[in-house]
This record gives structure tokens, C-alpha cells and sequence, in this order.
């Protein structure tokens, strides 16, 4: 499953932000309380797990790149000229090439933050909008992924737990949280993925 890398590159952006791993797991806390295994309710009850996750997918989607190829000739409003303001001429049978993992980082879209990680961008909108088709990791329209639902629910699963289960995640020692995102080394198949992993240390004791 294309998600399966998200708890990955999710799990090496919250070890780089300490207040963002803090109010996440103050999140969990509040909702969960001493229950263990969380419920689709109890997911649904925590925004802030939702703003961390849309914000992971949009600096690290699944599937970086995609393509379709035109049934008949048509023009696009915009995509020409110098500006890329002007219409474009798609003739039937060319590929038409479109990436999520650049537009996502449009700083004309999500402003000069864009290559940042920071999951509160979406409550300034609502995290129940988003930024239209400047965000589809999950494609759109009749092509929309069958598994978006199951997907985003195991995803959200798993981080609970690992909250629940882990009190202490942190950079190994050696390991620098800085560095700008996207200069990390990615490996390119059908999926984006990390070519380092994702080195953490986990403790179930607090020192």
C-alpha cells in the first residue's frame, strides 16, 4: 500500500518537531484517556491528528508523480505561454504529466512556508477543506483511490498506538534535526520513499 511509507517520513518529521510530537500526543491523551485501542470515533475526534497526516502527505505524497493520456483533443485554460497563464493546446493521444509533490510545495498556493512542516496551515482554512486540486494525494474526480478511507484510518491507527505504546521518540544520537525538508535522500519507484529510513530512537521508559 502507496500510504504504508507515510507513518515513515511522518514519524521523521514529528522527531524534528518536538512542539508538534507534544500537542499531538496531549491530543491522544485527552481522547483516549485510559482506553487502548482507538475507535473510527474517537480518530474522528482528534484534528489535530488530521491537520499532522494531510500535512505529511502533502510534503511526502504517495504516489509523487502521475499521468493520463488524452481521449481527444482539448485546451487547457492555463499552463502556456512564458507565464504559464495562457492556454495550452492537448492533442488525443499525448501524455499529460502532473506531480503532486511539486504542486504541493507552490508557494503561490501555501505560501512562503511551503516547504515547511507545519500542520496548522490547515486549521487556518478548516480541516475539513483543503486546498482544492492543489492538494490530491489521493487523485480526484471518478479516479479518486477506492482505499482513500481505509488508508488515512490505518495510518491514523497506527500513530495512536505508537503515541500510546512509545513515551519517548526521539533522533538517535548523531542524528541532526536540521536541514531543510525535501534534501533528504528519496528513492523514486512507483512510490516515494526514504533511501536513509527513518532513524528514531524509542524508549518505553522516560529518562
Amino acid at each position: 500500500m502507496a500510504l504504508a511509507n507515510d507513518p515513515n517520513f511522518g514519524s521523521r518529521l514529528l522527531v524534528r518537531h518536538d512542539t508538534v510530537m507534544q500537542r499531538l500526543r496531549e491530543e491522544v491523551q485527552s481522547v483516549m484517556g485510559n482506553a487502548v485501542y482507538p475507535s473510527r470515533e474517537q480518530i474522528r475526534k482528534m484534528p489535530f491528528l488530521t491537520m499532522v497526516i494531510k500535512e505529511s502527505l502533502r510534503l511526502f505524497p504517495p504516489v509523487p508523480l502521475n499521468n493520463r493520456t488524452a481521449k481527444k483533443t482539448t485546451i487547457l485554460p492555463r499552463g502556456g505561454g512564458p507565464d504559464g497563464k495562457a492556454p495550452i493546446l492537448v492533442r488525443r493521444g499525448e501524455l499529460v504529466v502532473f506531480s503532486q509533490y511539486v504542486n504541493a510545495r507552490r508557494k503561490n498556493i501555501y505560501g512562503p512556508d511551503a516547504d515547511e512542516f507545519r500542520p496548522e496551515r490547515w486549521a487556518e482554512r478548516g480541516v475539513s477543506t483543503n486546498f482544492g486540486w492543489a492538494y490530491f494525494p489521493f487523485n480526484g474526480g471518478p479516479r479518486t483511490c477506492l482505499g482513500q478511507d481505509f488508508a488515512l484510518m490505518e495510518v491514523s491507527y497506527t500513530i495512536v498506538r505508537l503515541l500510546q505504546a512509545i513515551p519517548i521518540i526521539r533522533l538517535p544520537a548523531g542524528e541532526t534535526g536540521k536541514g531543510l525538508i525535501g534534501t533528504e535522500k528519496q528513492r523514486l519507484t512507483l512510490v516515494l520513499s526514504s533511501a536513509d529510513g527513518c532513524p528514531v530512537e524509542l524508549s518505553r521508559t522516560k529518562q
